[in-house]
């Protein structure tokens, strides 16, 4: 039994599915033959009583009919007496010939009665002939009383073989009516274990299908409201949910540490700035501090939509579909959190967006659309930028520009050298925004907000400036037609 758990938890959503779909078939097939085989083999045992109960019948009467035409024939010697008698002969001779004669379909006894009908037909048909040409010529002699002792005794052979038959086929007949009445506790039986297995089965795939994925939904719940305290989800699972809910536990785990350490910057940055603040040491802490609270002061809402995708997928899609999304996302979350350099290739911040976008994409479809537009001159692996430069600015494209918009949008990334300057603009075409926030947005120095655009916004544009000089990030906007957000980096 432990090896058949095993292996069931190893076997893939597909596989699970179509076994249980299979058993389901499997039953109703099952139920179906049966009732065909017994209503099928009851009529055709009924069909065969009734079929050798009117040979019987139909021999009895062709026999009755035969020396009715004979008497008349004899009395009465015109042609139509005479037609009428042959055509009486045949019939008779025909319903014999066609009565049952196989000795391992109808028995002994039957056999043996059917056999005397024929062979004493036989025999009265050939004296029959003669005694009949005599009385014709007008020779009536005793011959005809011993024709007619020969009908009564092919009458009375008629007649038990009928009496055989008929109590062949009521015992045959009382034990088909006896099973047809059995019929329906079996057929309830039968139903009842086909029930009783496509139950089993359907509990076994929710355990291990739909609860490790409530699970996991309980789990995506708990980081969206904050809560990283909860024990890790344990699930006997070997399949895809099984590795899905690893890498959720170990993005979690990565997920709270990076929270702690936002929260210990934070609170460094307080004491440092209760200090000294003309130490030119503890001004250089001061400083490097904040910069390392900006470059990691992201928002990490885009984590908890990310999992919600994830999680939808693995009840639509295969594995492979869920498992480029997780490693898409793994490499987001690796550069967010292990990034320990300031600076980057541009080549490398520019594939952190794409795996950005493609989560993004399978979340919105065709609703969304993703555009590149690099300089081929430039040489991208050379040239380095900050780390977490543009995924803040996407990220406030597709969450506040597109998500919200019914038809979607585009966004076109686009990287030019210009006058020695490098610019780098996202453009997309979302809602967009009101002069006054616009206005608000790029007057808006480094703070806290509950507008994670804004945060998002503000750090790029901080860092930009304290890293470069004459350097700057500008906002273009209109509301209802789209956002544009350059970068402008003079070295």
């Amino acid at each position: 039994m432990k090896i058949l758990k095993k292996l069931w938890l190893k076997l893939s959503i597909e596989r699970k599915t179509r076994i249980y779909s299979l058993t389901i078939i499997a039953v109703v097939i099952a139920v179906g033959v049966f009732n065909m085989f017994i209503i099928g083999g009851s009529i055709n045992d009924l069909g065969t009583i009734l079929s050798d109960l009117t040979r019987c019948v139909n021999v009895q009467t062709a026999f009755e009919e035969e020396n009715e035409a004979f008497e008349k024939y004899i009395r009465n010697d015109i042609d139509t007496n005479k037609e009428a008698y042959e055509k009486a002969c045949l019939h008779t001779r025909a319903t014999i010939t066609g009565l049952p004669y196989t000795y391992n379909e109808i028995g002994a006894e039957r056999y043996a009665r059917t056999w005397r009908i024929i062979n004493a037909y036989d025999y009265y048909e050939m004296n029959r002939d003669k005694v009949l040409k005599d009385v014709l010529n007008g020779e009536l002699d005793q011959k005809i009383y011993d024709l007619y002792d020969m009908q009564n005794s092919i009458y009375s052979y008629i007649q038990e073989l009928t009496k055989i038959t008929v109590k062949e086929g009521s015992g045959l007949y009382s034990r088909k009516v006896t099973l047809i009445d059995r019929l329906p506790l079996v057929l309830a039986i039968i139903s009842a274990i086909g029930l009783f297995l496509a139950a089993g089965f359907g509990r076994i795939l929710s355990m291990t299908v739909t609860r490790p994925l409530k699970k996991l939904a309980e789990g995506v719940h708990d980081i969206s409201e904050k809560r990283f305290d909860a024990e890790d989800i344990k699930v006997s699972n070997e399949d895809e949910i099984g590795e899905l809910v690893d890498t959720f536990n170990i993005m979690k785990h990565a997920m709270s540490e990076h929270i702690n350490t936002l929260q210990e910057n934070q609170e460094l940055t307080k004491r440092i700035h209760k200090e000294e603040m003309e130490k030119l040491e503890i001004e250089k802490q001061l400083s490097i501090a904040r910069l390392d609270l900006l470059q990691s002061q992201i928002n990490p809402h885009f984590l908890f939509n990310t999992l919600n995708v994830i999680s939808g997928m693995a009840e639509l899609e295969g594995a492979d579909t869920t498992q480029k999304m997780i490693t898409s996302l793994s490499h987001l979350f690796r550069y967010n959190l292990r990034t320990s350099s300031q600076f980057v290739s541009l080549s490398q911040e520019i594939s952190i967006i794409d795996d950005y976008m493609y989560l993004q994409r399978m979340r919105f479809g065709s609703r969304l659309v993703y555009i590149k537009n690099i300089d081929e001159s430039l040489d991208i692996n050379s040239i380095t930028v900050p780390a977490l430069l543009l995924q803040p600015i996407v990220e406030n494209s597709v969450v506040h520009g597109i998500s919200h918009i019914e038809d979607g949008g585009r966004i076109e990334l686009k990287v030019y050298k210009e006058d020695e300057s490098l610019y780098i603009s996202v453009m997309d075409t979302g809602a967009g925004m009101t002069r006054d926030k616009l206005d608000e947005l790029n007057a808006r120095s480094v703070s806290v907000t509950s507008d994670h655009a804004g945060i998002g916004l503000t750090n790029v544009k901080d860092r930009i400036r304290s890293l470069y000089a004459n350097s700057d990030v500008t906002v273009d906007s209109i509301e209802g037609q789209g956002t544009t957000v350059t970068i402008c980096i003079r070295y």
